[in-house]
């Protein structure tokens, strides 16, 4: 008998290959690379890189604040003309009873508050002409402190009270660029009798050092 020829089964059928969806080929790229966005992020938070940008006071920051603009020394281009008004014929009225002129150099430095400096006052008075040798007039002394508040471009300055002395009111009220300022002075002040040291409107000017 013939043994009948064993046919090799047939191979089995190729395994189709399958395609990753879309959706998850994303989410696998996507996930590791905001992982290490934010850890990059992170790091330089922490390392006070990033304040740089973000904190308008940083020292390396391209954003100039009005307290860094106005902190330094100012001076006055020319000799100011300062009115000296007292009440000492009455005690009540203020009146005219003079005038000196004045040049002023303004050291202004920052305090903890961004918004408040404190303003070192030298000057020196000459051509002083009083109408009367009562006229009861006190000179200011150089230097003064005053204490400065600043909006936007704006700086009001104010002085303390001194003993028996009470001031009245703000010192003066200025605006300024980073380069040049001007405003009116008004030291008034009232004790035994009141005083006030005045200039007209604007009149006085000082220059970025």
């Amino acid at each position: 008998m013939l043994r009948s020829a064993q046919v090799p089964p047939p191979p089995p059928p190729p395994i189709p290959m399958t395609k990753k969806p879309k959706g998850k080929i994303k989410g696998s790229t996507i996930i590791p690379v905001a992982i290490i966005i934010g850890c990059l992020i992170g790091a330089m938070y922490f390392s006070g890189v990033l304040s740089e940008f973000t904190n308008p006071d940083s020292p390396n920051s391209g954003t100039l604040t009005p307290t860094r603009n106005i902190v330094g020394t100012w001076k006055t281009a020319l000799a100011t003309q300062f009115t000296i008004a007292t009440d000492a014929e009455d005690f009540v009225n203020l009146k005219d009873v003079g005038t000196e002129d004045r040049t002023m150099t303004w050291t202004i430095t920052a305090t903890d508050t961004e918004n408040v400096v404190l303003v070192n006052v030298e000057f020196t008075a000459t051509n002083r002409q009083l109408t009367t040798t009562e006229s009861g007039y006190i000179p200011d002394f150089s230097p003064m402190q005053l204490t400065g508040i600043i909006n936007g471009t704006q700086l009001t300055l104010s002085k303390d009270d001194q003993g028996p002395i009470h001031q009245i009111g703000t010192v003066g009220v200025f605006t300024f660029t980073t380069t040049q300022m001007e405003g009116t002075w008004h030291d008034h002040w009232e004790g035994v009798w009141g005083q006030n040291v005045y200039t007209a409107t604007n009149a006085l000017k000082l220059i970025k050092q």
